[in-house]
């Protein structure tokens, strides 16, 4: 019934675990599941372990090892050896694992509420040197369902783990993975037929652990340091994606605009954006600026501002398509940011506050003001200027100059509040209670301090 595929490469270290949670799953491993192994030219232990459970279980287990060719020609041997009766395909990376009932829910869904849908995918949690879940987990939280990509743009799938395909979606359009791709292959491969179904289903009841590796040497973690990550992956995954899109829809869906804004944004994090410029000389890297304006012009500013990220990504991005983000549009949020104080002395009657207001959304003005409000009177603190700044790729996007502050106050004020007054605005940051402070650790110091305000 089930055809699990899993390229393999040097996994020795986890093989086993991820292979027991396809055995141990609820549903009967050997009357319901065909597990294929391709081994792609390890040089560890991984080819005498799967040889070893090949033997154990020679009716579920079949076993095929290339020759370095990638985990695209792994993967599209794998399908060519899916079972002529098995019913579902699904893949799962040689070190992660299933639930036990992930097969179970995927089964029961395919079965009910997705009779009349070919895909289905898992959430995804973190073990291993991460924890928690991912950030699109968010599409599960109303369970079981359709997502419909023309009416939800903003749930975008395409990591391959843990996602499952009626076989006869894969046999009708022939699905296979581009072999010449060494990234996004799987999100091409999802995507395609994501597009060509405008629908998957969600199911919430199963997980896919996804390990994250303490020695960071994944296709995942290593891929930025390739050349190829850059200008050519532009070229060969947004570009196409924008391209299928438009062959069969006759536009860039905002579905595939939102996705692309969304995963864009991974070359702005700090070790990504550094390696850029690390491994490519000068005309390399200007190459790729106009590959990366060139994929932003196709996104709609909305569905850049719309993603979960730093203000002064956001800000960036729009400024390579030579628009703007709008502070106002993000004021409110500033009421959840809390200055941090760093430094607490008592100078004879009078408790010296010295902190900063150092934050991913606002850039202090000179103009700006913290103050400190209690009952019906300010105190306003000393602006102290701090050598701290954000650039990526040349672009200053965060100078904190003008974010430092200090406050003086008797001694004998045990609650209050901390704000900050700007041109336009004028914002209450924190709410402390002295006494209060010293159990919830309301203010933070870097050494013993009262703590953080609420």
């Amino acid at each position: 019934m089930f055809s699990l595929i899993i390229p393999v490469y040097n996994a020795e270290k986890y093989l086993l675990e991820t292979i027991d949670s396809v055995i141990n799953q609820t549903i009967d491993f050997e009357k319901y599941i065909q597990l294929i192994l391709v081994d792609d030219g390890s040089t560890d232990n991984s080819k005498k372990i799967c040889e070893e459970l090949q033997k154990k279980f020679p009716n579920n287990i079949d076993y095929k090892r290339i020759n370095n060719a990638g985990p695209s020609a792994a993967r599209n041997i794998g399908l060519r050896l899916v079972n002529e009766t098995s019913n579902y395909i699904g893949f799962l990376d040689s070190d992660d694992k299933l639930s036990s009932g992930a097969l179970h829910h995927i089964k029961d869904f395919f079965e009910t509420t997705g009779r009349n849908v070919n895909i289905a995918v898992l959430p995804i949690y973190y073990f291993g040197s991460r924890k928690g879940e991912h950030k699109l987990n968010y599409r599960f939280l109303k369970g079981n369902r359709v997502i419909d990509i023309l009416n939800e743009y903003d749930a975008p799938q395409y990591f391959i783990g843990g996602s499952f395909f009626k076989k006869a979606l894969i046999n009708k359009y022939g699905s296979t993975f581009d072999e010449n791709l060494d990234f996004w292959e799987d999100a091409l491969f999802m995507n395609k037929l994501i597009l060509n179904e405008s629908c998957y289903g969600v199911v919430a009841n199963g997980k896919y652990f996804y390990r994250k590796r303490t020695e960071k040497n994944s296709l995942v973690d290593t891929s930025w340091l390739s050349q190829k990550r850059y200008t050519a992956f532009l070229k060969n995954s947004y570009f196409v994606l924008f391209k299928w899109s438009k062959q069969i829809y006759g536009e860039i869906l905002p579905y595939v605009q939102y996705l692309t804004a969304y995963h864009i944004k991974l070359y702005l994090y700090p070790n990504n954006r550094d390696s850029a410029i690390e491994i490519m000389d000068t005309e390399d890297f200007n190459l790729f600026i106009i590959e990366f304006k060139n994929i932003l012009c196709q996104i709609e500013s909305k569905y850049i501002v719309e993603q979960d990220m730093n203000s002064y990504y956001k800000e960036l991005l729009l400024k390579y398509k030579q628009e703007k983000y709008s502070f106002s549009s993000s004021v409110d949020k500033l009421a959840d940011k809390n200055v941090t104080i760093n430094d607490v002395k008592f100078r004879g009657i009078y408790l010296v506050l010295q902190g900063h207001f150092v934050n991913e959304l606002y850039e202090m003005k000179k103009e700006d003001r913290i103050y400190l409000k209690y009952l019906h009177k300010k105190i306003y603190a000393k602006q102290i200027l701090l050598d701290e700044k954000i650039e990526i790729w040349g672009n200053k996007v965060r100078d904190y100059k003008y974010a430092g502050f200090k406050l003086k106050l008797p001694i004998w004020i045990l609650k209050f509040s901390i704000g900050l007054e700007g041109k336009n605005f004028n914002i209450i940051l924190n709410e402390v209670n002295i006494f209060k402070s010293l159990g919830k650790k309301i203010l933070r110091t870097k050494k013993a301090y009262f703590g953080k305000a609420k």
